[in-house]
Order: structure tokens, then C-alpha cells, then sequence
């Protein structure tokens, strides 16, 4: 509810293979060796990936040079070989990783996406998301920070029967993954702290069944104010915001004539990730929630100019209605 007209630039969050369907993120063990399973027994139908190897310094800059031995490889499980030791923490599913990828057609051994292509940087996957391909995060499940890994993703935990045409996937095609781990961090799950009351004039928040449950917001019976506010109710220590990152946020919007909720991450059970600063999202939010820090909650009001304007957003916002949303920065990668 939150994407702007149009919702342009919502694949952005989720670049790599263009990964934005639904999936369930498996458990993974963390090999420092062979090919290892991270959900059973190896089953490979083909080559494993002891026929791929990768060479060149894990810099973050410098692409490896990638070398299938024999093709096809085939798995019908996301198996997983480490070609880099790395160091420090192993990444699990609340955890957000940094990576530079560079992604195979098993069958073919060809490249089709290419993470270390000119402007290209390292890209951020918060592991708990639902919108990823289960093999993709299964995959960088048990990674470490300054890793090289290589990992094989199975049609079922992939792009499925349908397969991917623009990458030239079919739906037998297996995944293999070349993933230079850039680094590592924990997700929030939750705001803490003590909350600032709003000021004079603009909706209270209140949390009734606790900060992991969704808010109560108070509007009052005043005219909405025609600019955008920003108020930090709960400051966080976390980093900046910056344009063009991934924000992942809890958010409850109401309407400011009657208070009633048209869309809430709370309600659905599922944080919401979506690029900030780059005009996928209404301008209200791109405008405020740059420079506000992780691990802060914002009360945002935002008339329809910088809102949905004069179309609304059918069926429940017009083209009058002020907003009103409280918003949890949990994370930005």
C-alpha cells in the first residue's frame, strides 16, 4: 500500500535473479569443506559442485574467475561448498547479508547475472524475507564474512516448472551461485526503548498488546495539518538511513478523517522491505525517512500532495485524505 504511483523500482530490493516471489527459508549447516546438503542427504542428479571452482582474491572487487569442469550440474537440494574460509559469526535467518554474486546456469555452466558487472556493488539480503527464493537465502544461511561460497539451487527451491526466460532458466535448470560474502549483521525485530509523547496537536501512539503487536493510533478530531510532519518517537542508535538503501520496517497507516487502518505490516505478520530514497514508495516516506537512524519509530502525517495526490489510492483512500503512518526502522542494507 505504501508503493508509490507508479510502484516503480520494487525489484530493486531484491536484484539478484530478480527474486521476488514468495518462498520458505530453510535451515543450512556451515561446511568447511565439500559440497554439503542444507536440507538432507546430497541428491545430485548430475555433476555436484565439486566440478565448479572459482580462483582470484576475495576482495570485493575483483570477480573470480569461475570454472565448470564438466556440465551439467544438477542437485535436487541446495548443497553448498565453501572455496574461502571466512571469519566471525555465521549468518543465520535474522541476520542481513552483504554479497557480491555472480549466478551460473547449471546446465549450460553460463553466466546470467553478473554481480560484479561495471556499477555493480555489493547488495544486501535480509535473510528473513519471504519475497527471496528459498534456495537463494538457504543458500548464504551459515556464511562468513570475507567467505567465498558456492552453492546449488534445485528447480523447487528456484524459479520452479515456470523457470526464468529473461535468464535464460529453464525449469529443470539448476542455480549454482558464486557468493563473496562482503559482511554480516543482525536484523531488529522489534523497537526498544522509551517513547517521546507526540506533540500538541498530532495522533498519539500507543502500544496496548506490546512494541512486537501492532499500535493504537489516536487521531485527533483537529484539522490535518496541509505539510508533511516527521516526529521520532524513540530515537535508534542504529546507522543513517541513506537514499537508495533497503529499508525493512513494521508501518501502520490510517486515514486522519476517522482513525481507520487501510494498511498495516503489524497486522499481516511480515516486515515490509522496500528501497527508500528512490521513488518506490509514496514521497512522504522517501522524503522522512532518509537520515532517520535504524532502530527508530517515526510518526509520519502526510497530506495527499505527498501522499497518493488527487487519485487516491482506491478503494480506501481518496484524493483528500491525510495520512497517517508509525513506522519501525528495524534495518537498512
Amino acid at each position: 500500500m505504501l508503493r508509490s504511483r507508479p510502484a516503480r523500482a520494487a525489484a530493486a530490493a531484491a536484484a539478484v535473479l530478480g527474486l521476488t516471489f514468495i518462498a520458505s527459508c530453510g535451515s543450512a549447516s556451515t561446511p568447511e569443506g565439500g559440497a554439503t546438503s542444507t536440507g538432507g542427504t546430497t541428491s545430485l542428479t548430475g555433476a555436484g559442485l565439486d566440478v565448479v571452482s572459482a580462483t582470484g582474491p576475495v576482495d570485493l572487487k575483483t570477480a573470480p574467475k569461475v570454472t565448470f569442469a564438466t556440465t551439467p550440474v544438477r542437485t535436487t537440494t541446495v548443497t553448498r561448498k565453501v572455496l574461502t574460509k571466512g571469519s566471525g559469526p555465521a549468518a543465520t535467518k535474522d541476520d542481513t547479508v552483504r554479497v557480491r554474486v555472480q549466478i551460473y546456469n547449471g546446465t549450460t555452466g553460463k553466466l546470467v547475472d553478473d554481480g560484479f558487472a561495471k556499477d555493480r556493488t555489493a547488495e544486501g539480503y535480509r535473510l528473513g524475507r519471504k519475497d527471496l527464493i528459498a534456495g537463494f537465502t538457504e543458500g548464504l544461511i551459515g556464511a562468513q564474512k570475507g567467505a567465498r561460497i558456492a552453492f546449488a539451487i534445485p528447480p523447487d527451491k528456484g524459479f520452479g516448472d515456470a523457470g526464468n526466460e529473461a535468464l535464460k532458466i529453464s525449469g529443470t535448470d539448476t542455480i549454482v551461485v558464486i557468493a563473496d560474502v562482503a559482511g554480516i549483521h543482525p536484523s531488529l525485530t522489534k523497537i526498544e526503548g522509551t517513547q517521546a509523547p507526540s506533540p500538541a496537536g498530532l495522533p498519539t501512539v500507543t502500544f496496548p498488546n506490546g512494541p512486537s503487536k501492532e499500535p493504537k493510533i489516536t487521531v485527533p478530531k483537529t484539522k490535518a495539518p496541509t505539510t508533511t510532519k516527521a516526529v521520532t518517537l524513540i530515537q535508534g542508535t542504529g546507522p543513517v538511513v541513506r537514499k537508495g538503501q533497503t529499508l525493512a520496517a513494521n508501518y501502520q497507516g490510517v486515514l486522519w478523517k476517522d482513525g481507520s487502518v487501510f494498511d498495516s505490516s503489524w497486522e499481516r505478520g511480515e516486515v515490509a522491505d522496500f528501497p527508500i530514497g528512490a521513488g518506490a514508495v509514496i514521497p512522504g516516506w522517501d522524503k522522512t525517512l532518509v537520515g532517520q537512524k535504524v532502530g527508530s519509530r517515526v510518526l509520519l502525517v502526510i497530506p495527499p500532495k505527498d501522499g497518493y495526490g488527487a487519485e487516491g489510492r482506491k478503494p480506501k483512500i481518496s484524493g483528500t485524505d491525510t495520512l497517517v503512518f508509525v513506522v519501525d526502522i528495524l534495518d537498512a542494507y
